[in-house]
């Protein structure tokens, strides 16, 4: 990991290659392989890929925090495991450490993009009266920080590691304006509108002056993760009867179709969003193009025109 750490890597990021080879190595270790990565044969990692790919009762993980790996993993989890795991293996070919990389034969299909899903109008206002259902019976603290951080989300499209690493000293409130480490460790400035600070403010003023700098914080002033705020989202959905898959990062689909329907300026929406290129962008756009496509065969319907019973 320090290389990572040298070539200026986040912390998240580097966080997430050491989840992904603890975890080869706890399969490596239950299937007793030999501690020497030099007898690691390319079988050994595609076996390895096709435990990510088929199990559903992966890393020996019970209770909280082990519902993802109770299901068959996507193709994109898969070939996340397969990218670190080539990063990995290169490094150590390029150190000397093996002579030859067990990965470099294997070949691991990009996993074709998924259909666009934003979260509707109404289900956002259903999960904010959730919200608001809290604060007025007497869970004000909780009530007004999932307002806030709803809100935020909407009308931000920042990531779950962004939210996350949040802290007070970001927040210009009068301005609106909040400052967030993205992937890279790259800094942005994003806006929020003043429905958003309103939420925000009130949020403030019931978290009041608790000792740590994070922003979103638990009933016990505990900074709260990832994990912890999937878990939140994931109940105000049941609550509020918002179906279908997608958690956090479904907000940030939702404010980057908003943000294209009335701004139209992809540089713009590439630069909020925190993307070096305009790969995803073209997605919005092309997502768009679709809904466009489906209002005008509701008046241009063939069958619809024919005018038969």
């Amino acid at each position: 990991m320090l290389t990572k750490r040298t070539e200026g890597k986040s912390p998240r990021t580097i966080e997430y290659y050491q989840e992904n080879l603890r975890r080869f190595l706890w399969y490596a270790e239950r299937q007793g392989w030999s501690d020497d990565i030099r007898f690691l044969t390319e079988w050994q990692v595609r076996e390895f890929l096709g435990y990510v790919g088929t199990e559903t009762n992966r890393w020996g993980l019970k209770g909280n925090g082990s519902e993802t790996s109770q299901r068959t993993a996507s193709r994109s989890t898969v070939r996340h495991y397969f990218v670190v795991l080539s990063c990995f293996f290169n490094w150590l070919t390029q150190e000397g450490f093996v002579k030859e990389n067990p990965v470099v034969k294997i070949k691991v299909a990009k996993p074709k993009p998924k259909v666009i899903t934003p979260y509707s109008s109404d289900e956002i206002k259903r999960m904010l009266a959730v919200c608001d259902y809290d604060y007025e019976h007497n869970a004000k603290f909780l009530g007004s920080r999932n307002r806030a951080m709803i809100l935020t989300l909407v009308d931000t499209g920042i990531r779950l590691s962004e939210l996350v690493g949040m802290k007070l000293r970001d927040i210009d409130n009068e301005k609106g304006y909040v400052k967030v480490l993205g992937k890279g460790a790259k800094e942005r400035v994003v806006r929020i509108g003043k429905t958003a600070q309103k939420a925000l403010w009130r949020y403030l003023v019931f978290r009041g002056q608790k000792g740590a700098q994070e922003l979103w914080l638990s009933e016990e002033g505990k900074p709260l993760h990832n994990g912890g705020i999937q878990s939140l989202v994931e109940r105000l959905k049941e609550r509020a009867g918002v179906n279908g898959d997608g958690n956090v990062h479904r907000f940030r689909h939702t404010f980057a179709l908003d943000f294209l329907r009335t701004d139209k300026n992809v540089f713009n929406l590439q630069y909020l969003l925190g993307h070096s290129d305009l790969d995803m962008v073209r997605r919005y756009t092309a997502t768009l193009g679709m809904e466009d496509a489906l209002r005008a065969h509701e008046k241009a319907s063939p069958a619809d025109l024919l005018e038969v019973k």
